[in-house]
């Protein structure tokens, strides 16, 4: 049994209490201000759940281990310990990627891997260093406690961005695109690869969003976005091949306005149609996207590498 007349290392406590508050800081940060978007790249491809729950987790999963750092650090310390190694293996991953931000507090606060690496490997270093393994001894909260406030810290965050997220309604037939809209959520979740064989009318991820009217029966259906330069290399060799023998509709994600335009050429002619989303709409989906519709029906969904491929571009290396 361990011995629970023993004081606790205050620096072993504060190791763990400092982590903790760090790990807080950047779910908070997720939580009110963030987007599935800034998830590591990592954690987007490798989970199998979608990035609304896997963005939920992760801010419970963070907050829950805060509350059992300050209830229990003698149980909480190895998790800590675990969790900044993986931290440390992601931002590895995003300075190979020469990413500028590691997207740890959300979109509006950016922070260079380099500094967050460095912030997180000095706290588990501080951690290991005081040796918390034999310089904790007290077992702190009781369970009940600790059980109910690992639960509320995991399940409200979900709770909440629910909240934020509630299913928007489709327009009223007939109705114009400005009044019919629906209040704009934190973001939206677009799964293109789900909606084959669907009636481009009856996709409930997208119609909440432009007039229905205005979407193709035919052609191709392309989502793009000013700022990407994928989408710009995309455009522009479409563009260069488009003879305008079959209907092409642009709709343009305008989540990245703040951004620069890399966006310089595109097809034009009558049968080219432009859409666009609601302004600062926050759109998880990576452009450029394409859709091959038939008869109001979408035929074929082709992300970046499949268009690159369509079109003839050298694969990315």
């Amino acid at each position: 049994m361990p011995n629970t007349t023993r004081p606790d290392s205050p620096l072993a406590l504060w190791s763990v209490r400092l982590s903790a508050l760090w790990l807080a800081t950047g779910a908070l940060a997720k939580l009110f201000i963030g987007t599935p978007a800034f998830l590591p790249e990592f954690i987007r491809n490798q989970t199998p759940f979608s990035l609304d729950v896997t963005y939920m987790l992760v801010i419970g999963t963070e907050l829950a281990l805060v509350a059992l750092a300050f209830l229990r650090p003698r149980n909480a310390w190895w998790m800590l310990a675990g969790l900044f190694v993986f931290f440390d293996f992601i931002l590895t991953t995003q300075i190979a990627a020469g990413e500028e931000s590691c997207g740890c507090f959300g979109g509006q606060i950016k922070v260079s891997p380099w500094l967050m690496m460095s912030i997180d490997s000095a706290l588990l270093l501080a951690l290991l260093a005081s040796r918390p393994w034999t310089t904790l001894q007290a077992v702190g909260a009781g369970m009940p406690v600790v059980v109910a406030a690992m639960l509320v810290s995991f399940v409200a965050p979900a709770l909440y961005l629910r909240a934020q997220l509630a299913p928007a309604q489709a327009p009223e037939p007939g109705a114009g695109n400005a009044a019919a809209q629906p209040a704009t959520p934190r973001w939206i979740v677009m799964d293109p690869d789900k909606w084959v064989g669907q009636t481009i009318y009856d996709i409930a991820q997208l119609t909440p969003w432009v007039e229905a009217e205005k979407l193709p029966t035919d052609g191709v259906l392309i989502f793009w976005r000013q700022g990407c330069s994928h989408c710009a290399e995309h455009l522009r060799a479409l563009a260069g091949i488009d003879k305008g023998e079959q209907p092409i509709t642009l709709v343009q994600i305008r989540d990245d306005l703040k951004d620069g335009r890399a966006v310089d050429i595109m097809p034009e002619g009558g049968h080219v149609q432009h859409l666009v989303l609601p302004e600062n709409l926050q759109v998880m989906l990576q452009t450029p996207h394409e859709l091959e519709l038939s008869g109001g029906q979408v035929t074929r969904s082709l992300d970046e590498k499949a268009g690159r491929e369509k079109l003839g571009l050298p694969a990315e290396k």
